[in-house]
């Protein structure tokens, strides 16, 4: 046998496999398409070149196209073949494929053929695969015969096209179905949910639509209420776009819930029991203008919110006298046609990054869910629904909603009843709950209860245990729900029974469809793992202010029309033989815990905020409670007690860690990764253990006995004055522990006292009623460090070089580097080097083709004078190959080293290596190869030589340390420019360039405001709605990027110079107070105090404030930051400026107009608040008028 050339295209799973089952069999494949996909994939793995050469092409004898070909490539001589695939039905339940090759235009031939017949058939990967397995095994036949020269295939019989009734598959297609995903439903949906719930109020206007513990609603008095809120959030002179509402469950809540949403807001509920920082986090990622409350509010959770806060308390009225037509009528919402489309709620869930992220879910989205569970958990008017969840977790929606629709009653348990087991189970029967949402924790910690009524129990967001599901599922209907709250709560659903295995997730409810993927997009097998993926009605539209997220988890759906999404879970699935879903488990790290969604890396991303530990990491153990791991202490004020503290009162009570152990170091990976396999092998070693107070006497022994069963812990774990919580204990814990007490001891201790105290010895207690200069901390080593080693020397026979050869740029993708990068570009023909980090070339040159197309200035990217060097400013040579360190020795000829770790938070440690090391590396980089001149980018806060009248002057700097802050950003600069002056002394030729405060750009404003302590500082004010009076004669920089970028290449291309320090800031500067009423001008009223008064202030603001991040910089009685330019001098810099035409842009109405109208465009400033008469606003008569 021959082998035969055959030429392969089409990106489809069935050319990939014939390309390697022909290649295996010892035929030349050749690749006729170079466009990515799966015969790509294949391509590379067989190490096919992709394309093929065109002499391999034109060498081809046969050609196989599945799928579209790739226009742009030929194969001159080559005969087609084809493969067609012909069904009696889609999905088929037989299929015929055949080969088909043209003898002759018009003459097509059959060369083999084969019909499968399917039976019933469920998923479409199945089919598929078995039909490409047919097709791959058919061609083997055909290649074999062609090789071996068996017969002609002109010879072969004529095709026979397929009739009307036949269907021509397509394999890709057929792949992506799945009987299970055939669940188009209609309902005669209402256009939003407050229409959904004043149709239900006009058809029964007094049947009862809540219970709570504070009193019963009518339909008639549900809608009212709602309408009032809606009245009065529609009433504002801006009517807000997105309202929080924080109440308690009770008849406040509901109606509030209904009407933000009828006032055409989306709601953004929360628990009124999330820590305050939680909530804060919450209500400044949403970007809330409203918050609706029940009463008074801690001054704490509003501080630094232009919040306008509703309340719908105690005053709210009933019309008791409503029409049904009344109750049907318009809500400001149904101004809008596209309302369905519109967000209603954002329900935030735990994030990856440590800051939680808002899934908004549209009216449509929940409509439409609404109607299918009504109907599929047979909700009638007669329906009693427990609304156990609390608002804020997408389980309410599964409650709220259905049940108005439904004409039924909402019955919402209080506090108390929702913590305590025998409480709760008290109210489901005497309430007569017919229908319940409970998570599968609480179900096995609930005893057997005598609940007649219950006909539905529905659970979910977590795994229930075998005896769970017998003892839940016997005289009622266990309904287990999947789904993300990107999908509209749930996705999925089976009904469980005893036996049944607890992963299975049922099938896709109607309107969505699930697709479980491989990695490379494959659909799977039956049995096979993969990704599931959800499609259909319930996929949300993404995350609130977060589009880059949103991009990366709601993607295209291959399988659907386009535009349609599909939402990726990170869930591992598959399929099983009946259709159904099991799940498997997480596609990554992230954890389900009583039924909540936790992120490891927002406790990480929180307890290295803490400031305690330099490394952290979270690991579950087998129990699937959290251990945190911390190492590196800053100080001795690093304890796991303090840090657990600070997690406490930051994070929800269930992802607080169990275990908090402290190491040295954390162990790494060979990649440098953190080990986490190594984390979780070491054993649970609770702090403090061998101090630990043991329980004492009787009581407390049979206490700690308790703990121990309930916290799956050891009793000599277990310490008597340790925290429940503490030691691994939540809040429905905490409920069986109650009850344990009450029925093995007798006793009854008040929960809320519980609380207060959660230990032994408390409870123990409660039971039985016992209860009753400058610079002169700097580190020795900045001094040290400041001595240029003397290895740092010129050679003595170092060429000149020819011309004056390219420049190295370090910090091009920053936002002053992205400008000096355009100025380099425009005055020069020079190649630039920029070195910019990155996880592969690639990757880095995306960084900067980023920044500067963020920065406005697209003409860089890809501009072939630009050429990116991945490296790390923190390594030896900038983590650059020795050979890429020689070229740029032997062809750069001059440095612009603006790079740097910006931090004015971080110590001189921690900043040493990318700040002074690299200035290090690049000064020996000006002893090797050619001439080199050195420009290095410092900062005036770095400056400190003063000259007789104490100004700072534009020299080397002193002995003395940088006159204004000490931080550790600050000595970095000082350490580096007496390196660089040394190596001027040591006869390279060098340049010290200290810009001002960097603004935006002249004409656009362009900024980057959030890393600008100036600005900062500025937003911080705003916020509190004061900012401190400046010193007599201070006098505040501004200087615009643009200026500053163009000063500093005109400074160092200047081949006159004399001069080798330059003082780059605003040589007409504002005064700070002058500064601020050009902002009030532009509708930012702020007050003046005295700084010390403002200080004060200070102490109260936590991360919502612009300015808790650098707050240290502001609670001296210096005012360094707001920056005294009268200290500075700056006179041979604007002469040398001003003959090489350089001119800092006039400080007019239409730079400060750019320079605040970009602060309000890009979001970093709110809005200037509207001008309100004054007798419409009784807040603005009691706030003094500015003290300008």
């Amino acid at each position: 046998m021959k082998a035969i050339i055959i030429a392969i295209g089409g990106q489809t799973r069935l050319a990939a496999r014939l390309a390697a089952e022909l290649e295996a069999t010892g035929h030349t494949v050749c690749i006729a398409d170079g466009r990515d996909g799966p015969l790509r994939d294949a391509a590379d793995a067989l190490l096919l070149p992709a394309p093929a050469p065109d002499t391999l092409r034109n060498a081809a004898e046969w050609s196989i196209v599945c799928g579209a070909p790739d226009p742009a490539v030929h194969c001159a001589h080559a005969r087609p073949l084809r493969c067609e695939i012909v069904a009696d039905a889609f999905p088929p339940r037989e299929a015929r494929v055949a080969w088909l090759t043209d003898a002759a235009p018009g003459d097509t031939r059959e060369l083999a053929h084969a019909t499968l017949a399917f039976g019933v058939a469920l998923n479409g990967a199945d089919l598929a695969d078995e039909i490409a397995a047919c097709a791959v095994d058919l061609m083997h036949e055909v290649a074999s015969g062609i090789a071996r020269e068996l017969s002609d295939p002109n010879d072969a019989p004529r095709a026979t096209p397929p009739g009307p009734a036949n269907v021509v598959l397509d394999l890709e297609r057929l792949a992506g179905w799945h009987a299970s995903n055939d669940t188009m439903a209609e309902w005669p949906c209402e256009p939003s949910l407050p229409e959904l719930v004043s149709r239900a109020a006009a058809g029964a206007p007094d049947a009862c639509a809540l219970v709570a513990a504070d009193g019963q609603l009518t339909y008639r008095e549900l809608v009212t209420r709602a309408r009032q809120v809606a009245a009065r959030i529609a009433a504002r002179p801006a009517a807000p776009r997105v309202v929080a509402v924080r109440l308690d469950k009770g008849v406040a809540l509901y109606p509030a819930i209904v009407g933000v949403l009828g006032a055409g807001a989306t709601c953004v509920p929360l628990d009124p029991a999330f820590p305050p920082e939680r909530a804060r986090t919450i209500l400044r990622e949403s970007g809330a203008q409203a918050l609706v409350v029940g009463g008074a509010v801690e001054p704490a959770l509003l501080d630094g919110f232009d919040l306008d806060v509703i309340d719908c308390g105690a005053h709210a009225e009933a019309d008791a006298h409503a029409s049904p037509d009344a109750l049907a009528g318009q809500w400001p919402l149904e101004r809008d046609a596209d309302r369905d489309a519109r967000c209603a709620v954002a329900i935030y869930t735990s994030g990856s990054t440590g800051v939680p992220k808002g899934v908004m879910l549209s009216h449509r989205n929940i409509v439409q869910f609404c109607h299918w569970y009504r109907a599929h958990v047979s909700l009638d008017a007669s329906s009693r629904v427990l609304q156990f969840s609390t608002v804020a977790f997408d389980a309410s929606l599964l409650d709220m909603f259905p049940t108005w629709l439904a004409g039924a009653t909402l019955v919402a348990p209080s506090e108390a009843q929702r913590r305590e087991l025998d409480a709760l189970a008290t109210l489901v029967a005497d309430a007569r709950i017919t229908h319940a949402f409970l998570p599968p924790a609480l179900l096995a910690a609930l005893p057997d209860c005598d609940w007649p009524a219950l006909a539905h129990l529905v659970t979910g967001g977590d795994v229930c245990d075998p005896d769970t599901i017998a003892r839940w599922s016997a005289n009622r209907r266990l309904h287990n729900i999947y789904g993300p709250t990107e999908c509209t709560v749930l996705a999925t659903t089976g009904e469980l029974r005893a036996g049944d295995s607890n992963r299975r997730i049922g099938r896709p409810i109607a309107n969505a469809r699930c697709h479980v993927l491989a990695a490379d997009g494959r659909p799977v097998l039956t049995g096979e793992e993969g990704e599931l993926c959800i499609a259909g009605a319930g996929v949300g539209l993404g995350y609130l202010g977060r589009p880059d997220l949103s991009a990366e988890r709601f993607v295209a759906d291959p399988y659907d029309a386009p535009g349609a999404t599909m939402y990726r879970t990170g869930d591992i699935a598959s399929w099983e033989p009946d259709g159904t879903l099991r799940y498997v488990g997480r596609r990554d790290a992230q954890l389900k815990i009583r039924g909540f969604r936790v992120e490891p890396g927002e406790i990480e991303t929180a307890a290295l905020a803490a400031g305690l530990y330099r490394q952290c990491a979270v690991v579950p153990d087998e129990r699937k409670r959290i251990r945190l791991f911390a190492a590196k202490p800053v100080d001795a004020a690093a304890t796991p007690d303090a840090l657990r503290a600070v997690l406490a009162a930051t994070l929800p009570d269930y992802m607080v860690p169990y275990d908090i152990t402290t190491l040295d170091v954390l162990p790494a990976t060979p990649n440098g990764k953190i080990d986490r396999a190594a984390l979780a092998r070491l054993p649970v070693s609770r702090a403090g253990s061998d101090t630990r107070d043991a329980p004492r006497g009787a009581l407390e022994l049979r206490l700690a006995a308790m703990w121990a069963t309930l916290l799956e812990l050891a009793p000599d774990e277990i310490g008597r004055d340790a925290s429940f919580f503490e030691l691994g204990g939540h809040s429905l814990l905490v409920s069986r522990l109650m009850l344990a007490v009450k029925r093995e001891l007798g006793g009854n201790a008040a929960l809320a006292r519980f609380m207060e105290r959660p230990t032994i010895a408390a409870l123990a207690a409660l039971l039985t009623d016992e209860s009753g200069e400058r610079g002169a901390n700097v580190p020795a080593r900045v001094h040290d460090d400041r001595r240029l080693p003397d290895d740092v020397r010129l050679p003595a026979d170092q060429p000149a070089g020819d011309g004056p050869g390219a420049v190295l740029l370090t910090g091009a993708n920053g936002f002053l580097g992205s400008f000096i990068l355009s100025e380099l570009i425009s005055h020069t023909n020079q190649i630039v080097y920029c070195v910019v980090r990155g996880d592969d070339d690639a990757s880095a040159r995306r960084r900067l083709d980023e920044a500067a197309f963020v920065n406005g200035l697209g003409h860089l990217c890809g501009h072939p004078r630009v050429r990116v060097l991945r490296g790390d400013l923190g390594a030896p040579r900038l983590g650059l190959s020795d050979a890429v360190w020689q070229t740029l020795a032997a062809e750069v000829g001059a440095i612009h080293h603006n790079g740097a770790h910006v931090n004015h938070v971080y110590d001189y440690p921690y900043l040493h290596a990318e700040n002074v090391g690299s200035t290090l590396e690049l000064l020996r980089l000006c002893c090797s190869g050619r001439r080199k001149a050195l420009h290095f980018v410092s900062t005036l806060s770095a400056a400190s030589a003063t000259g007789p009248t104490g100004r700072l002057i534009e020299a080397a700097p002193s002995e003395a340390g940088p006159a204004f802050v000490n931080n550790g950003y600050n000595l970095t600069k000082w350490v580096s420019e007496h390196l660089v002056a040394e190596a001027a002394a040591r006869g390279i030729d060098t340049t010290i360039l200290r810009p001002g405060n960097i603004t935006g750009h002249s004409r656009t404003g362009l900024c980057q405001p959030g890393r600008n302590r100036i600005l900062l500082l500025l937003k911080g004010a705003v916020q509190l709605g004061c900012a401190p009076l400046a010193t007599e004669g201070g006098l505040f920089d501004l200087s615009p990027v643009d200026y500053l970028a163009r000063a500093i290449v005109a400074c160092t291309l200047d081949g006159a110079r004399t001069e080798r320090v330059f003082h780059l800031h605003n040589p007409r500067p504002l005064d700070w107070a002058g500064y601020l009423r050009a902002l009030a001008r532009r509708g930012y009223p702020l007050r003046f105090e005295a700084p010390e008064v403002w200080r004060e202030r200070l102490l109260s603001i936590d991360e919502s404030n612009a300015l808790f991040d650098v707050v240290a910089f502001y609670l001296d009685d210096r005012q360094d930051d707001i920056g005294d330019m009268a200290v500075i001098d700056h006179a041979r810099t604007e002469a040398t400026l001003r003959r090489l035409g350089v001119t800092y842009p006039d400080k007019d109405d239409a730079l400060l107009d750019a320079h605040f109208g970009y602060l309000a465009e890009c979001g970093f400033m709110p809005p200037p608040p509207e001008p309100t008469p004054r007798a419409n606003d009784a807040r603005r008569d009691a706030e003094p008028e500015p003290a300008w």
